[in-house]
């Protein structure tokens, strides 16, 4: 997905779900040889968003939905149980970020949502004014919860973080920690310390030494990659969700 963007600011209020029936948390995804997937430059990255939505007419939300089903599914391999605080962006890494508050809700895990900024996107808006319809609005502070979802900022931010966003990155510390795309802040002071890190599309060659890692399919065609040169190959044949190994 494109981009997304940190700042300061918050909602308030907290809502939940819980009880009836669970899902089945899946005990593993197939695994891939580092070696055999395309790592992507940011460049190539953004060309592939762009193409998606201008030429191949792959929308936004479309992306999103993926991107957040995917990352709840990780979040649940990672943490079978236990509250779950999503910490969201205002762009659309922090949209991602919120739909998969709405599906760990609709698997029944209680889910709290921060976010660093009060300026959203419309796809950020778009889940978050779901969220709220279910009765999950944003609270001012991260309640003291074990399991984190770290959608503060997209790929193509390469800095340190700043304001609020670097506030909850500095609080998620010692907490099993998921992040969408790649951990806030990579590679600068004060980063999120990931226990796992959900990628899109295909990896990023700023996650090479980041581990554990899965991929997780946006529904981008092989004859989009062809365009780039890149060769996607068959990365998600057995599934939407793939481990990256080695």
């Amino acid at each position: 997905m494109p981009t997304g963007e940190q700042g300061i600011g918050a909602g308030r209020g907290r809502a939940s779900r819980a009880g009836g029936l669970r899902a089945a948390v899946p005990d593993r995804f197939p695994a891939v040889s580092a070696g055999a997937v395309p790592w992507l430059s940011v460049e190539q990255m953004a060309e592939a968003d762009r193409l998606a939505v201008d030429v191949f007419g792959i929308d936004l939300l479309q992306m999103m939905e993926h991107a957040g089903s995917s990352l709840a599914e990780v979040v649940r391999h990672v943490a079978s149980a236990g509250e779950i605080v999503v910490l969201a962006g205002g762009g659309n890494n922090g949209g991602g970020g919120l739909c998969a508050a709405r599906h760990l809700a609709d698997r029944s895990r209680d889910v709290t949502v921060v976010l660093s900024t009060a300026r959203l996107g419309n796809a950020a808006q778009h889940h978050l004014r779901t969220l709220e319809e279910m009765g999950i609005r944003p609270a001012d502070e991260p309640p003291d919860v074990p399991v984190v979802v770290d959608a503060l900022v997209g790929y193509g931010l390469d800095g340190p973080l700043r304001g609020r966003a670097a506030e909850l990155a500095a609080w998620s510390a010692g907490r099993t920690v998921v992040s969408l795309d790649l951990p806030s802040g990579l590679g600068h002071p004060g980063a999120v310390v990931p226990s796992a890190t959900v990628t899109l599309a295909l990896p990023k060659s700023r996650l090479e030494h980041v581990r554990p890692l899965w991929v997780a399919d946006l529904g981008l065609p092989e004859a989009l990659w062809g365009r780039i040169g890149v060769e996607q190959g068959a990365l998600f044949a057995e599934g939407p969700i793939v481990e990256i190994v080695g």
